[in-house]
C-alpha cells in the first residue's frame, strides 16, 4: 500500500510540475531601451534611447560583454569632469509599488580620485524627480583584469517604485577628480530594469490543487 501511494504521489507531483512549468511565471519585461548598446545614437536623438555626453563617452566594440557586439565606453581623462551615458524611459513604463531589479555589467578603472557610478532616479509623469532619488551605486573597480571580458562584474539591486512613479532616469558616470592625472574609465553593458518575477496565479492554483489531491488520496489509502 505504501509503495502504491508513493508511486501515485510521484506521478501527481510530476504532473503538477509539468503544468506549473507550462503556466510559467509572470514575464519580467526589461524597460531599458537598447540595453546592450547594439544600436548606435541617431541624429536627431531617438526618444528614450541612450545619449552620450560629453567627449570621452561613446558606444563602440572595444570590449563588449559576453556574446554582445557593442558596449558603452566612458573614457574620461579630463580632470574635474564627468563623461556619461544616460537614458530616460518612456512615461508609463514604471508601476508604483512594484519591485524591480536594476542590473548591469561593468568594468571600471580609476586613478587620482576618479570614480565610476550608476545613477538611478524615479520620475513622475511630468518628469519631476521623486523623493529618495537619485540613488548612486559605485562601479566595482576591476583594475587587475581591466580590458579582459572576464573582468566584467555584475551589479544587481532591487528597488520598489515609489508612489507617483511613472519612469526612470538611468545614467552611468565616469567622473574625475580636480587633480592632475585623475582618470575614470568604465565599460558598461547589458543594462536591465525589470519587475521581479513572481509565479502567475495559474501556477499557484495548480500547486494548491495538487496539494488537496494528495491529501485526499492519503486519507483514502489510510
Amino acid at each position: 500500500m505504501t509503495t502504491s501511494f508513493g508511486k501515485i504521489t510521484a506521478v501527481l507531483l510530476g504532473s503538477a510540475a509539468l503544468m506549473i512549468c507550462s503556466a510559467g511565471v509572470a514575464s519580467a519585461t526589461n524597460i531599458i531601451n537598447n540595453p546592450g548598446f547594439e544600436t548606435g545614437p541617431t541624429n536627431p536623438v531617438t526618444p528614450n534611447d541612450w545619449q552620450y555626453s560629453p567627449a570621452g563617452a561613446s558606444r563602440d566594440n572595444t570590449n563588449p560583454y559576453g556574446g554582445s557586439s557593442y558596449e558603452a565606453n566612458l573614457n574620461n581623462i579630463t580632470e574635474a569632469t564627468n563623461a556619461n551615458v544616460f537614458q530616460q524611459t518612456a512615461f508609463g513604463t514604471v508601476t508604483p509599488g512594484t519591485q524591480y531589479t536594476f542590473s548591469f555589467y561593468s568594468e571600471f578603472q580609476g586613478a587620482s580620485g576618479g570614480i565610476g557610478q550608476a545613477q538611478l532616479e524615479f520620475m513622475n509623469s511630468t518628469g519631476g524627480v521623486l523623493a529618495g532619488s537619485p540613488v548612486f551605486i559605485n562601479l566595482p573597480n576591476t583594475t587587475s583584469n581591466f580590458g579582459v571580458p572576464a573582468g566584467y562584474q555584475l551589479t544587481s539591486q532591487n528597488f520598489t517604485a515609489p508612489t507617483g512613479a511613472s519612469a526612470i532616469f538611468v545614467s552611468f558616470n565616469a567622473t574625475t577628480g580636480a587633480v592632475t592625472g585623475s582618470v575614470a574609465h568604465a565599460y558598461v553593458d547589458n543594462v536591465s530594469f525589470a519587475p521581479v518575477s513572481t509565479p502567475e496565479p495559474a501556477s499557484l492554483a495548480l500547486l494548491a490543487v495538487g496539494g488537496v489531491a494528495l491529501l485526499a488520496l492519503r486519507r483514502r489509502v489510510a
